[in-house]
């Protein structure tokens, strides 16, 4: 099929290779003001961040407006369909009734899926088991000792999506997240992305905040402790709320893993690995986007639990997973 003259076309890809080409085309999504179509015919991957930023750019679109999605390669689409993407959504263009493997694939994957309040340990565990490659529920004690700290990271890190998204007025925001291993180069790459309020905006009052900047912002967010939601006597091992180094400590097992963190939020972004600052040039995203990317193998290597702070001096015993 011939697109129209006027389509909106895909980029080749939209991950965490390339954040201003996928922000940029989101970007352009919502600059629409009326139904559009969009060309598809040169669209040939997609990551975790991908999913995770479209599908949450969509949500944002009025209920009246509809996207025609022409030429989409068939792998895509049933990719798409294998990774829940078009869940809750209306598409026209596209056969999204094709069929899904009803078992999954716990061990490599975790679907897009919207997360709510009450769900992060779950979604914590699940996204565990796909980065570590543990079917079910088993249990590896060979395993444990390191799963259980990258599982309270990610737990940290989503409940400070859920909650801090939704100020400044973003009571309708929400939050993604998707997870994949690359069986053909051992990646992970992970996404928790939420469309609310940013850090500039969350954090505009901190002490640690030395501009008021989207890029400072993400800075003074990698710091320890920046975004908790505690207070001072209170340990790592009560639920209620987070120490605010879920953002920090994932950072830390990236890198020690051979990989690295994609933060972007407002009209900057950076990778973790040199902490350069890149600007996001009229295609800001609203909310805050996290891609986390390691090499499955070397997480064996990793004494992660050694990556986690202590907790305050007043509060007496350090964080402990036995």
């Amino acid at each position: 099929m011939s697109p129209a003259d006027d389509a909106i076309h895909f980029p080749r890809s939209l991950s965490e290779s390339d954040p201003e080409t996928l922000f940029r085309f989101c970007a352009t999504l919502n600059a629409c003001t009326s139904d559009a179509t969009l060309d598809a015919s040169e669209f040939f991957f997609i990551d975790p961040l991908g999913l995770a930023v479209l599908r949450a750019t969509l949500e944002c679109q009025p209920v009246d407006r509809t996207f025609n999605i022409q030429n989409m390669p068939l792998s895509m689409i049933r990719y798409l369909v294998r990774m829940d993407f078009f869940q809750g959504l209306s598409v026209e263009g596209v056969d999204t009734d094709m069929a899904k493997s009803r078992g999954g694939e716990p061990h490599s994957c975790v679907e897009l899926q919207r997360v709510t309040d009450g769900q992060s340990e779950v979604i914590a565990s699940r996204l565990v088991r796909a980065m570590i490659g543990q079917s079910g529920d088993e249990v590896d004690p060979e395993k444990e000792p390191w799963r259980k700290p990258i599982e309270y990271a990610l737990k940290e890190l989503l409940e400070n999506a859920l909650s801090h998204a939704k100020k400044e007025g973003n009571l309708g925001s929400s939050v993604w997240v998707a997870c994949q291993h690359f069986e053909s180069n051992g990646v992970v790459r992970l996404a928790i992305v939420d469309n609310g309020c940013g850090f500039l905006a969350t954090l505009k009052n901190h002490p640690e905040l030395k501009e008021q900047t989207d890029c400072a912002a993400m800075q003074a967010a990698l710091k320890e402790r920046v975004s908790c939601n505690r207070g001072p006597l209170v340990g790592y091992e009560t639920d209620s709320q987070n120490q605010g180094v879920g953002l920090t400590t994932t950072a830390k097992i990236a890198d020690a893993a051979g990989g690295f963190l994609v933060v972007a939020s407002g009209g900057g972004w950076l990778r973790t690995d040199s902490r350069h600052e890149n600007q996001l040039h009229e295609c800001p995203w609203k909310g805050v986007a996290i891609s986390f990317h390691c090499d499955r193998d070397k997480l064996p290597q990793v004494d992660i639990p050694a990556l986690l702070p202590d907790v305050d001096d007043d509060v007496g015993d350090a964080l402990s997973f036995e």
